[in-house]
């Protein structure tokens, strides 16, 4: 699947080019004591960037994350259950779910005399208690085996000639498909061999970071 070299320059994971907030607000007298306001916040907010990453040099487990597609670009990936080969998608844009919120206040005030007033104030965060995903798992190589990729068949090890590899383009896919492993490989005894298809995260692509759900918070205040 091509050869890594890439520019690391792009939008920071908090990039939102569209956001829409809005806010109403209206205030109800009665019985010349009594006033009541609603308002309601309304938020919508583009999903944020997604960027695939990769062990690279070593891992134990994790520890050596590398963006071996570049910044900001996301490959799905596929391994075949019976031989473990793994193929991968054209790297693309990938963002979450739209984040959308809902937030309601009620406050009811009662005038006691010209200089004071009670007030019950009540505000529901999330009111319509949504859900959506925040964050997904963005590391392909699995986080409990130690199980990386070795450009040139070298690891963190191997010194000046493993960072000389890492500086020039190589085959990621391949490289996944012929994977160094801590584990099953160990580098000290076998360190540039043919170890099989490394072990793909169960969670890659998969949510895991949500939105917080419905909040409700309540208050009393006198004001005089």
């Amino acid at each position: 699947m091509g050869r890594s070299r890439h520019i690391f320059s792009g939008v920071l994971p908090t990039d939102r080019p569209n956001t829409f907030k809005g806010y109403v607000y209206y205030e109800l007298g009665w019985f010349h004591k009594f006033t009541t306001n609603f308002g309601i916040f309304q938020t919508a907010y583009q999903g944020s960037p997604e960027t695939s990453y990769l062990d690279v040099g070593y891992a134990f487990p994790g520890g050596f994350p590398t963006y071996v597609y570049g910044l900001n670009n996301w490959v799905n990936i596929a391994q075949n259950p019976s031989t473990g080969q793994i193929t991968v998608s054209n790297p693309g844009m990938k963002r979450t779910p739209w984040f959308n919120q809902t937030d309601f206040n009620l406050t009811q005030n009662y005038k006691i005399s010209e200089r004071m007033t009670l007030g019950f104030q009540g505000t529901l965060t999330n009111l319509l208690n949504e859900r959506a995903v925040t964050a997904i798992g963005d590391q392909i190589d699995s986080n409990t085996a130690a199980n990386y990729i070795g450009p040139g068949g070298l690891t963190l090890f191997s010194g000046t000639p493993f960072y000389a590899a890492t500086m020039h383009p190589y085959n990621v896919t391949a490289l996944m498909n012929s994977a160094v492993s801590s584990v099953n490989c160990p580098t000290k005894t076998n360190p540039t061999g043919v170890c099989g298809p490394l072990t793909v995260n169960s969670a890659y692509g998969l949510p895991n970071r949500y939105q917080l759900g419905r909040t409700i918070r309540l208050g009393l205040h006198l004001t005089f």
